[in-house]
């Protein structure tokens, strides 16, 4: 008898495969002591190398997350704090520059301790030359009170007087101005004041003019303003005689060194204008006092 062909078997082979299928779907529903299913273990036997890498993948994606929430905080903070030590060291540097200024005002009170009525402070933030013209700039202008032919007084002694006016902004003429001129009285120890005419040399110094050979005069010897000029009250500081010489004319010629420097002053006073009634003759210092 032949043996039977693979296709004359084929149903009996599927019913083996049916029933071997059958056989492992009932085994892996067999509960084990743990409770679960051996199917229920061999599925997460094989799947948690995946569930292990999404996990790991999603606490990098927080962590990355976090560091970058934290960086953004930690810029914006740093950026916080850089604007504050900026302020705080402007803060500082204002004090700083108030407590200058409460010094420089105390030396200007100490040099005219009782200005009066209508004096303001101002702060000189310009010097400009034009060839024989010295001007200056100040922060103050006619909405502060200045006048024009406002004196301007310095620590040391007189600096000028206010030739133009704006809102906020004054601009004054400095001794040294080729125009400009102060009457003056010449001291010198033991002997009364000589009047003369310090004038600007336009190249940053004074000289006095009018001043006879017969006249003695040394170096060293003083200057104050005369007051009888119009312009400037009398007894401020101008300066002090630098050097003497004799030259072709009747009259000395006389250069100065000025009390007061315009690039070594920030914080000035500027006087109200002379009245023309307080014009009195001329007077030594010792007779004014």
């Amino acid at each position: 008898m032949a043996a039977p062909t693979l296709a004359e078997r084929r149903p009996e082979i599927f019913l083996a495969v049916l029933l071997s299928l059958c056989f492992i779907a009932l085994s892996l529903q067999v509960r084990r002591a743990g409770g679960r299913t051996v199917g229920e273990s061999w599925l997460l036997t094989a799947v948690s190398p995946f569930v292990n890498v999404v996990t790991g993948v999603r606490s990098g994606l927080l962590e990355v997350g976090t560091w970058t929430t934290s960086r953004r905080a930690l810029r914006v903070e740093n950026g916080a704090l850089a604007d504050e030590v900026e302020r705080l060291r402007a803060e500082l540097l204002r004090l700083r520059d108030a407590e200058k200024d409460k010094g420089r005002l105390l030396e200007l009170f100490g040099a005219q301790p009782s200005p009066p009525p209508g004096t303001v402070p101002a702060r000189l933030i310009a010097i400009e030359s034009s060839g024989p013209f010295h001007t200056a700039l100040l922060d103050r202008g006619a909405s502060d009170g200045l006048q024009l032919d406002g004196v301007v007084l310095a620590r040391d002694g007189l600096l000028g007087r206010v030739i133009a006016l704006g809102r906020q902004t004054a601009r004054m003429q400095l001794l040294s101005d080729n125009t400009a001129a102060v009457g003056v009285l010449l001291t010198h120890a033991g002997r009364g004041g000589r009047a003369a005419v310090a004038k600007g040399d336009g190249i940053g110094g004074v000289s006095v003019e009018y001043v006879p050979t017969i006249e003695p005069v040394e170096p060293s010897d003083v200057l104050v303003s005369s007051g009888t000029d119009g312009l400037y009250p009398g007894g401020l500081a101008v300066g002090r005689v630098a050097s003497v010489r004799r030259n072709k004319t009747l009259f000395w010629e006389i250069h100065v060194f000025a009390a007061a420097d315009p690039h070594r002053e920030s914080l000035v006073f500027v006087l109200p204008p002379v009245r023309k009634s307080d014009v009195t003759p001329g007077a030594s210092v010792t007779e004014r006092r």
